[in-house]
C-alpha cells in the first residue's frame, strides 16, 4: 500500500490546525480528531511527533475553557508526540501537563475506573515537577477533581490542593479574578459542614463568571477548570431542605444543563442526572409524589447510562433505592421497598467493601429496608454493622481531626440508631458492637494511624511503611492502601467482641462495662451492659432524656455559660458561681433516677464494692455520674467505684498493656507563670509541693513554689513537659502530676484541648506526637488537676480530650476533670488521692474513690504527712459540696 505524500498531509493538517484556533468544545474536538487522523497516515518520525506536539500545545492553551470534550484525543497525541526524541527540550514538561489534563478529562467525563491509580500518577508527576509552579498548579487542580469524584468526604485534601492553586495563581496580576474564585473555593471547603446552599450558589456564579476569562495564562486557566468540581459540591447541597423551592428548582435546572451539554459523554450525563435525582430528594424531606417520580426517572436514566461494572454505578443505584424508599414512605407502596432492596444488593456487590466511599450509605439503607420488611435476622444485622465499617474507614481516611468531624458525627449517629434497632430486637451483643464501632472514631484515627509502620512491615508491605515514614502528609492513595492492609491483616475496623471485653474487665478488676445512650428517636434511653461474667443485657431507661426544663438541661446550660471559678467581681460573680453549684447539686437526684439506680441495684447485694466502667454517650459524658444521689441521700460513690472509658476498643488496649510501677520519681508541674493569660493558682502550688514532699521526693518540680518563686528546676514550659515525656529510661519516673490551667476550644478551625503552661500551651494533638516518639518511657499515671481536661473537644465524638489522648498514647491510668474545679478543694482531694495510691497501695480507681469518700466524711481524719498549709485549707471550707469532689474522673488501669 502506497503511503500518502507527506507534503499533502502536512498541508491539510495545517489548514485544520488554523481552523481549530477559532473553535471550542465539540467543534474543537472534531477538528483535532481530523488532524490526528492525518497524523496517523504519516510514518513515525520527527515530522509526526512535531505535529502532535503542536496539537498538544493548542489543547493545553485552551484548557481554561472549562469544557474538556476537546481533550479526548490527548492521550493518543502524547503517544505520538513521544515517538521521536522523547527527551527533547520542553517535551517532558508538556507531556506531564498533557497527561494531567487527560486525567482531568477522564475524571470530568466519569471514565476513570481506578481513582487510586490516577491519584498515584498525579502524585508522582507533582513530585517530579515540584519546582515547576505551572505543573504543580495543574496537579493540584486534578487532585482536587479526583479526590472529590472518588471521596466527597475528603474536604481537607481538597482544601489543601485549592490553597496551593491559589498561592500559585496569586503571583500574576492577570490572575486577580481567578484568585478571587480560588479564595471562594477555599472558604467553601474550609467549612466541613457544607450546608449553606445560598452561599455556594453565589460561589458557583462567581466560578461561572470567571470561567469566561480568556486572556489568563495557562496556570490560571487550569485553575478555572476546577469549575466542574465546584458544580459537584453545589449538587451535594442542592437537596438542602431550606424551603426555597424556587432556588432548589434553579439548582436542578443547572444540573440538567450540565447533563445536556453538547458532546457530553454518556457516563458523564448519567452522573449529572443521578446528582439531579438525588438533589431532588431534598435530603429525604421531599414528600410530593410527582417530584419523587421525576427524581426516580432521572435516577433510572443515571443507572442506564452508567456501564454495568463502572464504580460510579453504585451512586445512581443507591440514590434510586433511596428515592424509591422515600416514595414508599409517602404512598405506602411496598413494591418500591422491594425494588429498592434489590437495587441496594446490586450496589453493595459492586462497591465491594468498606473502602468505597458509598459503602456505608448503601449498607445503612439496605439494613433499614430489610428490617422494615420484617427481616430481623443475623444477616440483616451484619449488613448494618458492615455499613458502620464504612463510616470508620472514611474517618480514618481523613488527613486531620478537623476534616474528620463531619464524618465522625454521622458515624456516631448511625451507630446509635443501629444499636437502638438491635435492642428493640433484643440483641444486646450486636448493640454493643454497633455502639463501639461508631464510638471515639476521631481519637481512634489520631492514634491508630500515628505509626502503622510496624504492622505494615509485618504484613509484607515495607514499601508502604517507608512511604508513610517519609511523607509528612501522606496523600489519599497512600492512606487508602495503608487502610487496605490494616483492615485486611490487622482487623483495624473491627470492634472487640463480648469475650474480649470480658477478658479486659477481669484484667482491670471491673465488674461490668456500661454504655449509657440518651433518648433519641425512641422516647427512652438505654443502658447496654457487658458484665465481666455472663450474658450481655440491656435496660430501657425512660428518664434518660435531655429535655428543656429538666435538671440535666439546666445543668448543661449552666455548664456552658457559667464557670465555677469565675472571677467576676461582686454580686454578678457570686450569682454565676451559685447557679453553677446549684445546677450540679440538683443534677444528682436526676442521675440516680434516670440511670444509676436501675443499673447498679443488681451489683449491691454483696459486701464487696463493685467497680463499674461507663461509656456515657453525647451530653451524658458531661454528667458527674459518681455524684448520683439515691433516695436515702447517699451518693453513688459511697456504694460503687466508677471509671470511664473512651470505648470498649480502648478499654481492651489498656487492659492488655503491662502495668507500670510507680517510683518516687516523676514530674510535677505547679501553677506555671502564664504571663497573665490565666489566673494564679496558689492552692495548686501547696498541693503540688506537698505531694512531692510526701510521696515523690525524687520527682522533678517545675513551676512556682508555694510562696511564688519559680522552681530552680524550671518554669514549667511546654518544652519542659515534652522533654520529660520523651525521656528514655526509668530515672525520669512514671508519674506526671499537672496542677495548672486547662482550656477547651471547640471552634472549628482552632478546636483543641490544651494545658496552659509557662511560655505557651501544650495541646492534645501534640501529646499524641510526643508520646508516639517515646516508646522507652512507659508512664503509669497522669493526673490532670486542671480544668476541663476530660471534656471532649468534639461534642458528638465525646472521647477526644487531653485525658483520652494520654490514654491512647499508652499511659496506663489518667485522672481528668469535667469542669473548672475549685482550687482549694482540689488541693485536698489530690493530696488524699496520692495518699491512698502511694501509702495504702490502692489502684488508681480505688484511690480516687477513697479520696472522694474522705471529702464526704464529716468525721474524716487528716493523714499524718499532710503539711500544715494544706490542713488549714479545711478551715471554713465544705469538702462535701458536690462541686468540690465530683469533677474528677478515672480512666484506664
Amino acid at each position: 500500500m502506497t503511503r500518502p505524500d507527506e507534503g499533502t498531509i502536512a498541508g491539510r493538517w495545517m489548514a485544520t490546525l488554523a481552523r481549530a484556533q477559532a473553535l471550542d468544545g465539540l467543534a474543537l474536538h472534531e477538528a483535532i480528531s481530523a488532524a490526528l487522523a492525518e497524523l496517523e497516515l504519516l510514518a513515525p518520525g520527527r515530522l509526526r511527533s512535531g505535529m502532535a506536539e503542536d496539537l498538544v500545545r493548542l489543547l493545553l492553551g485552551r484548557l481554561g475553557q472549562g469544557d474538556v470534550v476537546a481533550l479526548r484525543c490527548l492521550d493518543r497525541l502524547l503517544e505520538v508526540g513521544g515517538e521521536h526524541s522523547p527527551d527533547r527540550p520542553g517535551w517532558p514538561r508538556m507531556w506531564a501537563a498533557g497527561r494531567l489534563a487527560a486525567l482531568l478529562r477522564a475524571a470530568d467525563e466519569r471514565e476513570l475506573v481506578d481513582y487510586r491509580a490516577a491519584m498515584y500518577e498525579v502524585d508522582r508527576l507533582a513530585t517530579e515537577f515540584a519546582a515547576d509552579p505551572g505543573i504543580r498548579a495543574i496537579a493540584s487542580m486534578v487532585q482536587s477533581s479526583l479526590v472529590l469524584a472518588s471521596n466527597p468526604h475528603d474536604m481537607a485534601t481538597l482544601h489543601g490542593a485549592l490553597l496551593e492553586m491559589g498561592t500559585l495563581v496569586g503571583n500574576d496580576p492577570k490572575g486577580a479574578p481567578i484568585l478571587e474564585m480560588m479564595r471562594g473555593l477555599v472558604d467553601a471547603t474550609q467549612v466541613c459542614d457544607i450546608d449553606d446552599g445560598a452561599a455556594l450558589a453565589s460561589l458557583l456564579e462567581l466560578v461561572q463568571r470567571t470561567s469566561h476569562t480568556s486572556d489568563a495564562p495557562l496556570v490560571h486557566r487550569a485553575a478555572v477548570a476546577a469549575a466542574p468540581m465546584l458544580e459537584l459540591v453545589q449538587s451535594l447541597v442542592a437537596g438542602v431542605a431550606d424551603g426555597d423551592l424556587a432556588a432548589h428548582d434553579h439548582r436542578l435546572d443547572m444540573l440538567q444543563e450540565l447533563a445536556d451539554r453538547p458532546g457530553a459523554a454518556p457516563t458523564q450525563r448519567g452522573f449529572y442526572l443521578s446528582l439531579r435525582g438525588g438533589a431532588a430528594l431534598r435530603q429525604g424531606s421531599e414528600q410530593n409524589p410527582a417530584r419523587l417520580g421525576a427524581a426516580i426517572a432521572d435516577l433510572r436514566s443515571g443507572v442506564t447510562l452508567t456501564p454495568a461494572h463502572h464504580p460510579d454505578r453504585v451512586v445512581p443505584l443507591g440514590l434510586l433505592a433511596w428515592a424509591l424508599s422515600r416514595r414508599a414512605e409517602v404512598t405506602g407502596a411496598l413494591e418500591d421497598v422491594d425494588e429498592a432492596i434489590a437495587l441496594l444488593e446490586q450496589a453493595r456487590e459492586l462497591a465491594g467493601g468498606a473502602g468505597h466511599s458509598f459503602w456505608a450509605s448503601v449498607n445503612d439503607l439496605l439494613a433499614a429496608l430489610r428490617h422494615r420488611r420484617g427481616d430481623h435476622g443475623s444477616q440483616t444485622r451484619q449488613i448494618g454493622l458492615e455499613g458502620l465499617r464504612g463510616h470508620v474507614w472514611q474517618v480514618l481516611l481523613q488527613p486531620d481531626a478537623i476534616a474528620a468531624r463531619t464524618v465522625a458525627r454521622t458515624a456516631a449517629q448511625g451507630a446509635t440508631l443501629l444499636a437502638s434497632r438491635f435492642l428493640a430486637d433484643q440483641q444486646p451483643v450486636d448493640a454493643l458492637r454497633a455502639l463501639d464501632t461508631g464510638r471515639g472514631l476521631m481519637l481512634f484515627a489520631a492514634t491508630e494511624l500515628r505509626d502503622p509502620c510496624r504492622r505494615l512491615i509485618e504484613a509484607g508491605r515495607p514499601d508502604l511503611a517507608h512511604r508513610w515514614r517519609t511523607e509528612q502528609h501522606p496523600p489519599p492513595p497512600v492512606r487508602q492502601d495503608v487502610l487496605d492492609v490494616l483492615a485486611r491483616d490487622a482487623g483495624l475496623l473491627d470492634p472487640p467482641d463480648l469475650g474480649e471485653i470480658q477478658s479486659a474487665l477481669r484484667a482491670l478488676g471491673a465488674d461490668a462495662l456500661i454504655y449509657l445512650v440518651p433518648a433519641g428517636n425512641e422516647p427512652w434511653g438505654w443502658a447496654v451492659i457487658a458484665p465481666a461474667q455472663g450474658e450481655a443485657r440491656y435496660l430501657a431507661l425512660p428518664h434518660l432524656v435531655i429535655e428543656a426544663g429538666t435538671d440535666i438541661e439546666r445543668y448543661l446550660t449552666a455548664m456552658a455559660t457559667r464557670d465555677l471559678t469565675v472571677e467576676d467581681a461582686g454580686e454578678e460573680g457570686d450569682t454565676a458561681r451559685t447557679e453553677f453549684v446549684d445546677s450540679v447539686e440538683a443534677l444528682c437526684g436526676w442521675a440516680w433516677k434516670a440511670a444509676m439506680g436501675p443499673i447498679v441495684t443488681p451489683y449491691l447485694d454483696g459486701e464487696r464494692v463493685p467497680h463499674l466502667v461507663i461509656i456515657p454517650m453525647g451530653d451524658l459524658a458531661r454528667v458527674p455520674w459518681q455524684a448520683a444521689r439515691g433516695p436515702d441521700g447517699r451518693y453513688l460513690i459511697e456504694r460503687v467505684a466508677l471509671s470511664q472509658a473512651a470505648s470498649a476498643r480502648m478499654l481492651c488496649d489498656t487492659a492488655a498493656a503491662e502495668p507500670v510501677r510507680l517510683t518516687p520519681a516523676g514530674l510535677i508541674v505547679a501553677d506555671p507563670d502564664t504571663g497573665g493569660r490565666a489566673r494564679k493558682l496558689p492552692a495548686a502550688r501547696l498541693e503540688a509541693y506537698a505531694i512531692r514532699e510526701s510521696f515523690y521526693p525524687a520527682a522533678t518540680y517545675l513551676g512556682r513554689l508555694p510562696r511564688g518563686a519559680v522552681s530552680n528546676s524550671g518554669a514549667g514550659t511546654p518544652e519542659d513537659v515534652r522533654a520529660w515525656l520523651r525521656a528514655d529510661g526509668v530515672a525520669a519516673g512514671a508519674m506526671l502530676h499537672l496542677a495548672s490551667h486547662g482550656v477547651m476550644d471547640t471552634e472549628l478551625e482552632s478546636a483543641s484541648s490544651r494545658l496552659v503552661l509557662a511560655e505557651g500551651d501544650l495541646t492534645a494533638d501534640e501529646l499524641i506526637d510526643v508520646l508516639g516518639g517515646s516508646p522507652h518511657h512507659p508512664i503509669g499515671l497522669v493526673v490532670l488537676a486542671a480544668c476541663h481536661t476530660g471534656r471532649s473537644i468534639h461534642g458528638y465524638d465525646e472521647a477526644y480530650s487531653l485525658a483520652t489522648m494520654f490514654l491512647a498514647a499508652g499511659v496506663r491510668s489518667v485522672l481528668s476533670t469535667q469542669w473548672s474545679v475549685p482550687d482549694q478543694d482540689t488541693s485536698l482531694l489530690m493530696y488524699l488521692f496520692h495518699h491512698y495510691l502511694v501509702i495504702e497501695h490502692r489502684p488508681p480507681w480505688d484511690a480516687l474513690r477513697r479520696a472522694q469518700m474522705w471529702m464526704l466524711d464529716d468525721a474524716r481524719s487528716v493523714p499524718d504527712r499532710m503539711p500544715e498549709p494544706l490542713r488549714r485549707a479545711l478551715d471554713g471550707s465544705d469538702p462535701r459540696r458536690v462541686a468540690a469532689w465530683a469533677g474528677f474522673v478515672h480512666w484506664g488501669q
